[in-house]
């Protein structure tokens, strides 16, 4: 079975984060959109269609797909983020020619070859959704179209994605467990003593050789992803989805890091979403509520939105560096490669390569932020491949 998996014109609705990888790669509950896919459908044959500055890249993360291909037979084709279920897919394919809409968005499509290769060459569903005669139907899946909205769902899709975890069991620990029956595991993580996991409002999954340190206190539902390492006196409460090799400390309440960042020094952490290699200084917090209890404007792609919500934080790209005591306001939006250094409150919209430093704002210098994004990966056994380096010197360019 073929399975299309595609982002769509709003792909940039989801920035900072997708300006440095495709929508379906973005975190939800405790999975990224893509690898819920692939759980979902192991069998399948998946191609991916990606913007052409992601292609390289694409390729690189994902070398078992097929990018951006000229050519599409009969299949399956699903919008990348959205939160896709069994019951929904299935829907899809027992409905061939049909387009499947939420919210006026088109999510999913069963399509014949001659449809699918004609929706390519009038653009493909980067440029356009596609315009055919074909028999329309509505879905309830969930769409992931702002980063806030990923932080709200986290909170019910961790307990629906449990369902791929079914190797992990109650830890064996001498941890203080609360609801234990709600604990997750594998059985290569390490819980120390005096580590506190209350899973009574949603289940803690944590995965491969993720080490839970004594005085720890886990909150669910919480995922914490592979070679994560918790630091004495954390608190990490409900809502949390946590990508892999990512240093944790303070408090953290309703957050997803994609991976490889580090918080993990004193500072709250609340409602944000932070992709990778980010590095957040000692003492760094951020708000999530306005004093006045209003809802809160974010600016995203150029325009400014009111999410209709009371507590958002902050969304930081790859490569944001924070200094000691930095403070962010509600709404905040970090573009990569940003490091932030100033006294009071930094602007609210920081363009990615921004160099805020005191009560100025310059631009970051390309080959200083190259090598130092070298030097940080180098420092976790990887290399920044020449095909990350060209998207992140596109994105410079811009």
């Amino acid at each position: 079975m073929n399975i299309y998996i595609y982002e769509n014109s709003r792909v940039l609705n989801l920035e900072p984060i997708t300006l440095t990888r495709p929508s379906f790669d973005i975190r939800c509950g405790a999975l990224t959109c893509i690898e819920r896919i692939s759980f979902l459908l192991p069998d399948a044959k998946i191609h991916l269609f990606v913007r052409p500055e992601l292609e390289e890249v694409s390729k690189e993360t994902f070398p078992g797909h097929h990018v951006n291909p000229t050519h599409v037979d009969e299949g399956i084709w699903l919008l990348g983020n959205a939160i896709w279920s069994a019951e929904d897919i299935d829907t899809i394919k027992n409905q061939q020619s049909t387009l499947f809409y939420a919210n006026n968005t088109l999510i999913g499509a069963n399509l014949t070859q001659e449809t699918g290769q004609k929706w390519l060459k009038s653009g493909g569903p980067i440029v356009e959704d596609i315009v055919s005669d074909e028999t329309k139907s509505e879905l309830r899946t969930q769409v992931v179209e702002y980063l806030w909205e990923a932080i709200d769902l986290t909170h019910q899709q961790i307990e629906k994605d449990m369902q791929f975890f079914a190797e992990f069991s109650s830890p064996e620990t001498d941890a203080i467990l609360i609801n234990e029956k709600n604990i997750f595991a594998h059985k290569s993580a390490i819980i120390s003593k005096g580590a506190v996991i209350n899973a009574s409002n949603g289940p803690v999954i944590i995965a491969n050789e993720t080490s839970v340190k004594p005085l720890a206190y886990l909150e669910g539902p919480l995922y914490l992803g592979e070679k994560c390492i918790v630091e004495p006196m954390t608190q990490i409460k409900g809502g949390c989805s946590i990508g892999p090799v990512c240093k944790l400390g303070g408090e953290i309440n309703s957050v997803i890091i994609q991976g490889w960042s580090n918080k993990v020094h004193d500072g709250h952490l609340g409602d944000a979403y932070l992709g990778q290699w980010v590095n957040l200084g000692a003492g760094t917090v951020n708000s999530n509520l306005k004093n006045n209890y209003s809802d809160i404007d974010v600016m995203v792609n150029g325009t400014m939105i009111n999410t209709g919500s009371k507590h958002v934080g902050c969304f930081m790209g790859d490569h944001v560096k924070t200094a000691i005591g930095t403070r962010l306001n509600t709404g905040t939006v970090i573009g990569p490669g940003s490091n932030i250094a100033v006294k009071g409150f930094p602007p609210k919209t920081i363009q990615p390569y921004s160099w805020c430093v005191g009560d100025k704002i310059k631009r970051n210098k390309w080959d200083a932020f190259i090598e130092t994004a070298k030097i940080v990966e180098k420092r976790r056994g990887l290399n920044l491949s020449p095909a990350e380096e060209e998207l992140l010197f596109n994105i410079f360019e811009i």
